[in-house]
């Protein structure tokens, strides 16, 4: 048995406990005759899953400027009392707004990393109040409970799964459209700040990046978002009466995400304006070819 002063095991017949020194002074008490399961393995689970579904209810209809709960708000109490009555003055498109599978899709996406755990949690633990209960039916209980919470457990992760892995493929596109966005904006940067900055100073486009250092545009942006240095070129040879060449025309490129120059991913821009890299191509070919006859 255990004793009650210093809770260590001692015999049952032992009048004194051997670890504190206390004394028996009456016999141990019978015990009771109903023993109340044990239940909570079962709502342990039950509370994992419930957990999921209000995070995930709490930030739909609040989330997004409370749009779906105003929504709900206007379909339950209807369009004639005084509160909606103010909402729909506000936003008189409420009643017509069809954003909940939406919203609900792309919420599941942002919860899936935490929703997709605490699923699997739940589901162990449904699993182990399960065992428990069909190993000690007298001491644990909530067959029910456990088996519901294993049900939406398993729901839960299977659902969050498919949408984390369904918008992946989503998700890298988004990614790679702001890669491309911010290499767009870098060459926009140096086009403005640097090039046209060169042209309206000299007259003409440099001969290379380095000679924007004349007017002093050393800190414009000379390389793409993934750090990989412009290809520049100038283009548009016009010929003078002088020694001096004009350079009236530029190419810029980035070897896009691929890091290879002469691929489709290219991005190129001509003279200020993002273009198409094989439509570039094309009318560079033709530049130059009726350019030619002019120099001569």
């Amino acid at each position: 048995m255990i004793c009650p002063c210093c809770g260590q095991h001692r015999a049952i017949n032992s009048p004194e406990c051997n670890s504190c020194g206390a004394r028996q002074v009456g016999q141990p008490l019978a015990p009771p005759d109903v023993m109340l399961p044990r239940l909570g393995a079962s709502f342990a689970a039950l509370g994992c899953a419930l957990a999921v579904i209000l995070a995930f209810l709490a930030v739909w209809i609040i989330g997004n400027d409370m749009k779906v709960g105003r929504v709900f708000l206007v379909w339950a109490l209807g369009d004639s009392a005084q509160f909606t009555h103010g909402l729909l003055q506000v936003d008189p498109n409420l009643p017509y707004y069809r954003v909940f599978s939406f919203d609900a899709y792309r919420l599941a996406f942002t919860l899936s990393v935490v929703a997709i755990p605490l699923s699997a949690l739940g589901m162990w633990l449904a699993r182990r109040a399960t065992r428990l209960i069909k190993s000690d039916p007298a001491g644990f209980g909530g067959m029910r409970v456990a088996r519901l919470s294993l049900a939406l457990s398993t729901c839960l992760f299977l659902a969050f799964s498919a949408a984390a892995i369904s918008s992946i493929p989503r998700a890298i596109e988004t990614g790679r459209a702001k890669r491309l966005a911010a290499t767009r904006a870098l060459m926009y940067e140096l086009h403005a700040q640097a090039l046209q900055k060169y042209y309206r100073e000299y007259g003409n486009y440099p001969r290379e990046l380095a000679d924007l250092s004349r007017v002093n545009a050393d800190a414009s942006p000379q390389s793409d978002y993934w750090e990989r240095n412009f290809a520049y070129q100038p283009i548009g040879v016009i010929a003078s009466r002088g020694a001096a060449i004009s350079l009236s025309n530029y190419k810029l490129v980035s070897a896009g995400p691929d890091g290879k120059f002469g691929t489709p991913d290219d991005i190129t821009m001509t003279d200020g304006v993002i273009v198409d890299s094989a439509d570039d191509n094309s009318g560079i070919e033709e530049q130059q070819a009726t350019e030619q006859p002019r120099k001569q």
